[in-house]
């Protein structure tokens, strides 16, 4: 067995309005205790010749974060092959990687999909390997403290717990603002999963994103004694 660490790569995307067509792709790569092991930060070239942004007002943002280097423009093939050799070196050296996102199934259903619809090849694949898959939301939820609070959801009968909700609660920064750019949002997410990995509970992993849970948001109120 290796003693080399468990990794964690931390996923988000942002989405086409119409077509969950992936057009910003980001990741970083962390072990339990924060360091750092890889990330990508990307515009995907051929999306928004497919579909516009969800959070077009936010295209400014995008031009700054280039200039800066923040951001790289890339194909989606381009893309995908700095992801796989990044978490395939790592895996070959003898690390346990472990691909996750805050709602993983979003992400993990969405990115393949960006790849077939740009490519049109109805049999491409992301990922070179299949690896094991975690859910930040739910593993997050699983243990946050039931002290937790929270905005109410529109509905007026849950607490949110969304990627933003999380953050304010576990930073104590109640007017923290997520900003829908997918770099930005995975150094929010990771602090949310080492938090999460700080509680030692089990890491409930799966192989694929169908097999990740859905309407975690229930679950979480449930636990915290909120759903009705």
């Amino acid at each position: 067995m290796s003693n080399k660490s468990t990794l964690f790569v931390v996923l988000d995307i942002e989405t086409t309005l119409r077509k969950r067509i992936a057009f910003d792709v980001a990741w970083t790569i962390t072990d339990r205790k924060g360091g750092e092991f890889g990330s990508g930060s990307y515009v995907i070239r051929e999306a928004f010749a497919v579909d516009v942004p969800f959070f077009k007002e936010k295209l400014g943002h995008y031009f700054d974060d280039a200039f800066a280097r923040v951001i790289t423009p890339a194909t989606i093939l381009e893309v995908r092959d700095t992801f796989n050799a990044q978490i395939n070196e790592l895996a070959d050296a003898g690390h346990r990687v472990i691909l996750t996102a805050y709602n993983a199934a979003f992400d993990f259903t969405w990115l393949p999909h960006t790849l077939r619809e740009i490519t049109g090849d109805d049999d491409a694949k992301f990922l070179d390997r299949q690896f094991d898959l975690l859910d930040i939301w739910a593993f997050w939820g699983a243990s946050v403290p039931m002290t937790y609070t929270a905005e109410k959801t529109a509905s007026g009968k849950f607490l949110s717990t969304s990627a933003e909700s999380a953050f304010r609660f576990e930073n104590q920064e109640p007017d923290f603002v997520e900003r829908h750019i997918a770099w930005h949002d995975v150094q929010i997410e990771k602090q949310i999963l080492l938090r999460a990995l700080g509680r030692r509970k089990a890491l409930n992993t799966v192989r694929k994103p169908s097999q990740l849970r859905g309407a975690v948001w229930r679950d979480i109120n449930k636990r915290l004694g909120v759903a009705a």
